[in-house]
């Protein structure tokens, strides 16, 4: 057995593989809603949503940063006459009373994007993806060596 199998035991082991599978979760959510944000815009139901409410979440941290997010509860018809409440996260300031374009998916109207968005798996979200990756070879490369296995 390798010396660092004295130093990290099953409990290691086990936490280890519990952040890996939190990583390839989070990042299998990052995909997924990258790619239903991206069909949305292109195969989406164009909407006129009218803003009926307004206003900010101010989030602050540990560490004194601030940051504030504008949210907009919507509301549309669809062309089948179902009336949508919805809320969006803006980054344009909005009105009460305002016309917001929006696209949506007709299974799922309550789930709407900006209609001038891009969204996608950009740069960023690929480098987020690969740091993602590397922290689960990582934490996998561990427990092997704490496990000692000899495949050589």
């Amino acid at each position: 057995m390798l010396a660092l199998g004295a130093t990290y035991g099953p409990g290691s082991v086990v936490i280890g593989l519990l952040v890996a599978a939190l990583g390839v979760a989070g990042l299998v959510s990052m995909v997924r809603v990258a790619l239903v944000n991206r069909r949305t815009i292109r195969e989406g139901v164009v909407a006129e949503a009218r803003c009926l409410e307004a206003y900010v979440v101010h989030n602050r941290s540990s560490d004194g940063y601030t940051t504030s997010q504008r949210r907009l509860i919507l509301g549309f018809l669809t062309p089948e006459g179902r009336d949508v409440r919805t809320e969006l996260v803006a980054h344009v300031p909005y009105a009460v009373g305002d016309t917001v374009p929006v696209r949506y998916l007709p299974e799922c109207p309550e789930r709407v994007v900006p209609a001038g968005a891009t969204f996608g798996i950009g740069l960023s979200a690929g480098l987020k993806g690969v740091a993602m990756l590397g922290l689960v070879y990582a934490g996998l490369s561990l427990m092997v060596m704490a496990l000692g296995a000899d495949w050589a």
